[in-house]
């Protein structure tokens, strides 16, 4: 159970880490933040920037969905097979979308990689002798 936990902490932490910047940061610390990383500068307009800022915080959500569910594991057992279910889902569009959109593939790959792994280390470390999806 306590692999659970870590496993679903650090899933938490790093969403909340890689996503607030985007939410709270004026537009032009964004931009140089995914300089630094060698991104290209998204388009300076408003969709653009109201499309990023409402992703971010949905991801900084779902941080904070895996806190939640980190703080009792047995309590939400249920909901552990959709966030693992969830993350392998991001993997694939990931996947998709950025071989689609001819993003570099260090990017995207990385985001694969990241929310395949979260959901296989969520059902790793579920807890033995319990069915998954049954309710407490």
């Amino acid at each position: 159970m306590r692999g659970l936990k870590v496993a679903l902490v650090l899933i938490g932490v790093l969403c909340l880490v890689s996503t607030v910047p985007a939410t709270v940061l004026p537009w032009s610390s964004v931009v140089r933040y995914m300089e630094v990383f060698g991104v290209e500068a998204p388009p300076d307009h408003p969709v653009v920037v109201y499309c990023m800022r409402v992703y971010s915080l949905g991801f900084a959500l779902i941080g904070i969905f895996f806190l939640v569910l980190a703080s009792d594991p047995v309590r939400y057992r249920p909901m552990l097979v959709l966030a693992a279910c969830g993350c392998w889902l991001v993997a694939v569009a990931a996947l998709v979308n950025g071989w689609l959109t001819e993003m570099q593939p260090v990017w995207y790959l990385a985001d694969v990689g990241a929310s395949a792994v979260a959901g296989t280390l969520i059902l790793a470390f579920w807890p033995r002798g319990v069915e998954l999806g049954t309710a407490g």
